[in-house]
């Protein structure tokens, strides 16, 4: 439900795992991520935090929320590992009343099941049509009919299954698909590549030789007059592959006013090395 505001585009960064380091193409060092496969029955439980702030002419307004939720491992198939989200506690706050806060509480204990692609992004979900029963039932439960928020998310939950399901519920698993890329990575500083961006880079580096890996990734692009910027900070462990904490700044400004949005995502189960 964080993710009513904005809707994520996931990305793939690298290949299949290797299971030990190597050189790339260029002659650089690599570091290696993801060493250990997804195994049916593996559980991850992250607690994330976002503070949303919007300036406009109306004055703007401002949201933050805080959940904690649960990654399974279903399966796993040539393509990819079946997931299922689950989550567990949440409370929010906005600047436009307690609504917002009645349904995102409709969302707790709903779990949604999903499959994950080779290189990590959201491709499908499997039981949308009883989540989203079970969700809307709960929003009318909680809001009066006349409640524009309820109206808001009635006609959300509309749309095309996966598109709504990354947008209402997996917004927090499509960063973290972006910043969990597989296999071997060069250190340093690389030029993502990407035509649609004045700038895409992703910088990498050794935190812990053998358990712990940082990235950071940087996007800035311009379109119909807004300037959007996009900086994450990750530190994944380098067995499974997962996010350990991850923090995600992006800011777009337009002559209409500006949006500012952070998300904080710690994993609350962290292996030790």
């Amino acid at each position: 439900m964080r993710a009513l505001r904005l809707a994520l585009a996931v990305a793939a960064l690298a290949g299949p795992a290797t299971a030990q380091a190597t050189l790339d193409a260029a002659g650089r060092e690599t570091v290696q991520v993801r060493t250990r496969p997804d195994v049916a029955g593996d559980v991850y439980r992250y607690r994330s935090e976002t503070r949303f702030v919007q300036k406009d002419d109306q004055g703007g307004q401002s949201q933050t929320n805080a959940m904690v939720f649960d990654l399974q491992v279903l399966g796993v198939g040539p393509e990819g590992p079946r997931m299922r989200y689950t989550l567990r506690e949440a409370s929010l706050q906005d600047s436009g009343g307690a609504s917002m806060g009645a349904a995102m509480n409709a969302a707790v204990g709903g779990s949604l099941d999903f499959r994950l692609g080779p290189q990590g992004q959201v491709v499908g979900v499997e039981n949308w049509p009883a989540y989203r029963t079970r969700l809307l039932a709960r929003v009318d439960a909680a809001l009066p009919p006349s409640d524009p928020v309820r109206g808001l998310i009635h006609e959300r939950m509309s749309g095309p299954p996966l598109e709504t399901a990354q947008d209402m519920v997996l917004g927090d698993v499509v960063i973290m698909a972006l910043m969990e890329p597989r296999g071997g990575l060069p250190l340093g500083l690389s030029d993502l590549k990407d035509p649609d961006a004045g700038k895409a880079t992703l910088a990498v580096s050794v935190r812990k030789p053998g358990c712990v890996v940082a990235l950071e990734r940087e996007t800035n692009r311009t379109a119909g007059g807004a300037v959007r910027a996009v900086v994450s900070k990750a530190e994944l462990a380098v067995g499974d592959g997962r996010i350990l904490t991850l923090e995600e700044r992006r800011v777009t400004r337009a002559p209409g006013g500006s949006q500012e949005e952070t998300v904080t995502i710690r994993r609350l189960d962290a292996p030790s090395c």
